[in-house]
């Protein structure tokens, strides 16, 4: 509840707020976006404070921020809160975009696996009926069955958040390489070496 909140007065202050709608990155810095040069970093989420944290400690920690991308991809419904969070929060030196999955051509040129596999798994979860409760009073399943289907209704599994890191190379096809972070971790070291690991072409 505290979340939605925070996004409805983020959305609010999107409306309002000049300030809450810079263009992220500024003008000047967007060439940067498809610059090899940097150390790009991506975090697709639809949990502003999660996407707070994990930009905020990657730049507090990296010894080189000047030259690190951070690109959040959101869904359409967080993208406002999550562009004002950012212009008002800004990380400077490293560069923030901020792009909804609607922002991205590939996404709207017809069928994306993920999306059609996320469609097949809305009809699978659709036949469990009575929720985790009744799932779990079924003794006539085997433990493992049991498991599958509660994860199949867990959220966390359901959101294309969750999976956008499957198209990455179709998302950002002028990059040689980029780190992608999940939205629960804390950043407490610097990444950019890890741009040192040969990925023989990976």
């Amino acid at each position: 509840k505290q979340l939605h909140c925070l996004d409805l007065r983020l959305a609010h202050e999107h409306t309002n707020n000049a300030a809450a709608r810079l263009q992220l990155p500024s003008a000047e810095l967007v060439p940067a976006l498809v610059d090899n040069s940097y150390f790009h970093f991506v975090v697709a989420s639809d949990n502003v404070l999660a996407a707070s944290v994990v930009a905020t400690s990657l730049v507090r920690n990296c010894l080189r921020p000047r030259n690190v991308v951070i690109h959040i991809i959101t869904d359409r419904k967080t993208y406002y809160p999550m562009q004002a969070w950012f212009s008002l929060h800004p990380l400077a030196p490293a560069v923030i975009e901020v792009k909804a999955l609607h922002h991205f051509d590939w996404f709207s040129k017809g069928k994306v696996p993920v999306l059609e596999a996320m469609e097949k798994d809305q009809k699978v979860r659709s036949q469990f009926r009575g929720g985790s409760s009744a799932i779990v009073a079924n003794t006539s399943e085997k433990p493992n069955v049991i498991a599958s289907k509660l994860q199949a209704l867990s959220p966390k599994y359901n959101s294309v958040m969750n999976h956008i890191r499957i198209h990455l190379p179709e998302l950002f096809p002028s990059l040689n390489k980029l780190v992608f972070l999940d939205d629960d971790i804390v950043v407490q070291t610097d990444l950019t070496p890890l741009w040192d690991i040969d990925m023989n072409g990976k």
